[in-house]
């Protein structure tokens, strides 16, 4: 019966991102992934909404959350008949949005600090999620092991590609923990842009990764470890060089070389012990990326590294990140978390549009407070909010643009064993000292490794 069906009375949370989820695409993502069944109590597309929102209350179960915004004089639903509709939606309409929604925010005339060298920014990097302890996720998405024991949960690796400009997730993809980065992060390089400036870390070097940014037409940056040989061809004035990187079964072969540039520098470590790193970047003139500046650049992916504190601290909101208990549910809750923060990025870019000041200078915390407690409050009537929707979606974008962040001093404390059994060395009561300053080391062809 049509009055038995669940509707939704305070329309703020789709109408909050009505620009970017309308309904009408929620409805279509279930058309076009969904599967072919009837909607009972809970209509898919209202639940896959709920999905997507669900982090505003992290700590309450699905059904209490539907309970809170469906309000009094709703047919009641148990978690089993959630569990029941959740496996009616499937994890296809989830994937479906996470392929059509998120895009690159930034402008290069509104947002200059998203750019560089009028190269959009973009970092590239992994983490994982833990999921529920259970038989099914066990077997697919494997634990941790070591020669003492099993971890605690089983868990997911994510890899993501992030703007850096604006900390919205751009793709990702999630597999078992079994799976390595490498192999992850080349299903996200067909997603970068061309003209685009790709950062990561030191495990994805590879001549594949090199062949693949080329035939792209995208320029990366990456940071490489002591192993590789990379010897000096042609040393440049500001102490970098030009070498090449080979296929593993074509060395010296012509024609299968990719030209590449080193850029060596070091700073001073715990106890002023010297640290060295090499950048590997395929910004070949020198003069028009300095090393110093290309230096500076690379530290810019520690912001893909604050996006997953965000994710994880914030958005999931308790020690066990997903709490689905089979592996398609866990796939759905996945996608709708790392959607569910490009909606807060979206939020947040558009206020600091407003405000006039950069995205990632506003506080990720706050804004969520805000969205939490603003869209709580408005009335659930037809008519909307005193003065439109319109002058209610301003008044919160200029809220979120007031919750400013101080600067970031940077590191300041040198990397150091956290935990047991780790290669870092203890910290010993060590004090917080000045930011290390980084040199450039000059290439030399005895010194080139």
């Amino acid at each position: 019966m049509a009055d038995s069906i669940l509707t939704i009375p305070r329309p703020q949370y789709l109408r909050a991102f009505r620009q970017l989820l309308p309904p009408r695409l929620l409805r279509r993502a279930v058309a076009a992934r969904g599967r072919a069944t009837r909607d009972r109590k809970l209509p898919r597309p209202v639940l896959l909404g709920m999905l997507l929102t669900w982090f505003f209350q992290p700590q309450a179960g699905l059904p209490a959350f539907l309970r809170w915004l469906a309000g009094p004089g709703q047919p009641a639903l148990s978690e089993a008949a959630v569990y029941a509709a959740r496996g009616r939606l499937g994890w296809g309409p989830l994937r479906w949005l996470a392929r059509r929604v998120p895009r690159p925010l930034a402008d290069p005339r509104r947002e200059p600090d998203a750019f560089y060298a009028g190269m959009r920014v973009l970092a590239l990097d992994g983490t994982t999620l833990s999921v529920a302890d259970t038989p099914a996720n066990d077997r697919t998405f494997g634990r941790p092991r070591n020669q003492h024991r099993a971890g605690g949960y089983p868990l997911a690796r994510v890899v993501a590609l992030c703007e850096v400009g604006t900390h919205a997730l751009l793709a990702w993809v999630a597999r078992g923990y079994g799976r390595s980065e490498v192999g992850l992060a080349r299903r996200l390089l067909a997603r970068v842009p061309a003209g685009a400036l790709l950062l990561a870390d030191r495990n994805f070097h590879s001549f594949a990764w090199w062949e693949q940014a080329r035939a792209g037409g995208y320029e990366s940056l990456l940071r490489v470890q002591k192993g590789p040989r990379l010897p000096v061809h042609t040393p440049l004035p500001d102490g970098s060089y030009l070498t090449a990187v080979y296929p593993r079964r074509g060395r010296g072969k012509p024609g299968r070389a990719i030209p590449v540039r080193v850029i060596r520098y070091q700073w001073a470590g715990a106890a002023g012990a010297p640290h060295q790193a090499r950048l590997v970047t395929s910004l070949l003139d020198a003069a028009a990326h300095p090393a110093a500046a290309v230096v500076g650049l690379y530290h810019r992916r520690w912001e893909h590294e604050l996006v997953f504190k965000e994710v994880k601290g914030h958005l999931a909101g308790r020690p066990m990140h997903v709490r689905a208990k089979d592996p398609v549910r866990v796939c759905q809750e996945v996608d709708a978390l790392l959607l569910g923060h490009y909606l807060v990025r979206w939020v947040m870019w558009q206020a600091a549009r407003r405000a006039g000041v950069a995205a990632p200078g506003l506080s990720f915390t706050g804004s969520l407070r805000v969205l939490a407690v603003r869209l709580a409050r408005v009335p659930a009537r037809r008519a909307g909010p005193p003065g439109g929707w319109s002058g209610w979606w301003a008044e919160l974008l200029r809220e979120v643009g007031r919750h400013r962040l101080r600067p970031r001093s940077g590191r300041r404390c040198p990397r150091a064993r956290k935990v047991t059994r780790s290669h870092w060395p203890v910290k010993n009561g060590q004090k917080e000292g000045t930011i290390p300053r980084l040199e450039i080391v000059p290439a030399t062809v005895a010194a080139s490794p």
